[in-house]
């Protein structure tokens, strides 16, 4: 990257991009931000790409910029192209011969791309959407103020994807609650706090004799008799307009309200209030006496569907979007406080599926760090031969197939955080070169001679015994002890099975956005059967257990079947216990022979588990699993 003698000013750099997206939305917010992100990073090609389709295997450009204008229609395959990497939630930087490293990349060879930058965009179930990108005809080496403006710019189109998202869901919504409203025999209105009706749906207009047309903007007083006005005016003069969740009123019988042409009839009704951006309003349903149990059915299926879009639109309560209000719970969020706002080193512990990323994520998000990179590196997933370039990155040369300068994740950190997932599987050089950047905030590059300086909060995250791999002599025990400054272990969802009951509802309505339809709860039978599993998965597997059964029922309340999750529930304490190691062997082994050993694709056993299948391969050789011979 061609950079001027004194690096740009990061303030001026912001100043730029707010200059030059704001006032934007959507497919203009797109192509604005990649002109300027090309403009201030001075490179020829800069782009923003989504997944298209069901599988993970293909993107589509929302808008390419290159030297001669905008591109129309950029869709590719990402086997064989830098991107694919990246797609997996990894940040990559290929500063020079980027098409040595990539032959097989057809358009990379065609444009001459000598430099390739780019990093993953995340939902907010930190989910990949797509890869912010950047190339140039010319070798690309990055400064701080680069990569912190780069990030910047993925965080603005992060926002943007998610406020679509979020946009598209609330249209669906709205889409399906206009149906209910259209579809029921009862008549729904709803009225602001001045009386003034805001919504009539098709059913009042049958009943009253009035148009939407008619109604809507028009005050609720001249459909109601005076006994009917009264009851009204002192409920609300009894609501507290600083609460939102005041009892409704029901009335069974004794009212009667008016239709259009002035005609008297007997009605039933409830009126619930609820809030808007802060306002009050109160909907009403008015039915046939012998319809009472029929409309109370919808009236519930209103409050469901208006509390979802209210949740859509202020954000998630939880802790840091983690779900749990247990005693155990309550003491982790507690501990997490304390130490994010320190430096010191926090180890995370806990088995498989317990959402140990989440927790990191946490620390640094509530930390001083919050506005600075963090970055991941999962241990466990990289081949031994390959950790120590990761962390430390290589000079050109130190190795066969290095054949550029690569900056390790150690540097891509500096001044934010480094979470480091599986610590308990790193090589014992691996160990070395830690063990001194925690005590120097240094280090080489592999084959390099020079001295890097950094300035890195470490996470570190392992489902494993570290204290008995010391004794055993595979852990440094200099390491352990810079490492475990501040444990915290977080508990098995078997030790805090209160906490189900709040995941199942969360893990519902996001499978039920994934299936497009709406899932309410599961049976009462199935709940037991879910508080009296053992997990050994833990939240991970409870969540492919709930997207399973939505997808497999046709009901908005699931039914947990045996063939979903085993029948083996809690037993009291005997004095005989497997070791983690051995849970985690059963199951895998249990859902392999369940997939038939099929570890690719939608059913096979990495999906079920909730791990990529690279980190399976890598867990079945750690435990010694292997398929028998027919």
């Amino acid at each position: 990257m061609a950079r001027p003698s004194e690096v740009k000013n990061v303030d001026k750099l912001l100043n730029e991009i707010v200059g030059g997206t704001a006032g934007v939305i959507g497919e203009a917010f797109f192509r604005s931000l990649v002109q300027q992100l090309a403009k201030t990073l001075d490179v020829g090609y800069a782009f923003v790409a989504v997944f298209v389709g069901e599988g993970k295997n293909r993107v589509r450009a929302l808008s390419f910029w290159s030297p001669t204008g905008f591109l129309e229609r950029v869709e590719y395959d990402i086997a064989g192209t830098p991107c694919e990497q990246v797609l997996q939630g990894e940040m990559r930087l290929y500063s020079e011969k980027v098409v040595e490293l990539f032959p097989q990349d057809q358009a990379l060879v065609n444009m001459r791309v000598v430099s390739y930058l780019a990093m993953p965009l995340f939902d907010s179930q930190q989910q990949v959407m797509g890869h912010l990108a950047v190339l140039d005809h010319k070798p690309l080496y990055t400064e701080q103020a680069d990569m912190s403006v780069f990030q910047i710019f993925g965080s603005r189109v992060c926002a943007e994807l998610e406020r679509q998202k979020i946009e598209d869901a609330l249209r669906s919504s709205e889409a399906r609650l206009s149906t209910i409203l259209d579809s029921t025999r009862d008549a729904i209105i709803v009225i602001d706090h001045q009386w003034v009706m805001k919504l009539f749906n098709k059913a009042a207009e049958r009943t009253f004799g009035y148009s939407t047309k008619q109604a809507l903007g028009h005050s609720l007083d001249a459909l109601l008799s005076h006994p009917f006005r009264t009851l009204i005016e002192d409920y609300l003069d009894g609501q507290d307009g600083t609460q939102l969740d005041q009892a409704a009123l029901w009335a069974t019988d004794g009212l009667t309200a008016l239709r259009q042409d002035g005609t008297e009839f007997p009605v039933e009704m409830t009126v619930s209030p609820f809030a808007i951006q802060g306002e009050r309003h109160y909907a009403f349903v008015l039915r046939d006496i012998n319809e009472r149990m029929q409309a109370e059915e919808e009236l519930h299926a209103l409050r469901r569907q208006t509390d979802y879009l209210l949740e859509e639109l202020k954000g998630g309560q939880h802790f840091e979007n983690i779900i749990g209000q247990s005693a155990k719970m309550s003491k982790m969020f507690a501990n997490i406080d304390r130490v994010a706002h320190t430096d010191t080193t926090a180890l995370l512990i806990g088995e498989t599926g317990v959402g140990k990323e989440l927790f990191a994520r946490a620390i640094h998000h509530r930390s001083a760090r919050k506005d600075k990179v963090l970055v991941k590196v999962n241990c466990a997933v990289l081949p031994a031969e390959l950790i120590e370039s990761e962390l430390f990155g290589h000079q050109k040369g130190a190795f066969t197939g290095a054949i550029g300068h690569r900056v390790g994740r150690f540097e891509l950190a500096n001044g934010g955080t480094l979470f480091l997932d599986e610590v308990g599987e790193l090589t014992p050089q691996a160990q070395v070169k830690l063990l001194r950047v925690l005590q120097e905030q240094e280090f080489e590059r592999v084959g390099g001679t020079d001295t890097i300086k950094v300035d890195v909060r470490l996470i570190a995250a392992t489902n494993r015994d570290l204290g008995k791999m010391v004794e055993e002599g595979t852990f440094r025990a200099d390491l352990f002890y810079r490492l475990n400054v501040f444990p915290l272990r977080i508990p098995p969802l078997r030790e805090r099975t209160e906490d189900i009951p709040e995941l199942i509802r969360h893990f519902l309505t996001m499978s039920s956005r994934k299936v497009g339809r709406t899932v309410t709860s599961v049976s009462p039978s199935s709940l037991d059967r879910l508080m009296h599993y053992h997990w050994p998965g833990n939240v991970r597997e409870l969540q492919n257990v709930i997207e399973r059964a939505t997808i497999m029922s046709d009901d908005p309340i699931v039914e947990i079947v045996d063939t979903l999750v085993s029948q083996h529930p809690i037993q009291p304490s005997q004095g005989t216990f497997m070791n983690l190691v051995d849970v985690e062997r059963e199951h895998i082994t249990k859902v392999l022979k369940d997939t038939s050993w099929a570890i690719e694709g939608k059913t096979g056993a990495a999906a079920i588990l909730g791990l990529a299948p690279s980190t399976l391969r890598s867990r079945m050789v750690k435990f010694g699993i292997t398929r028998p011979k027919s």
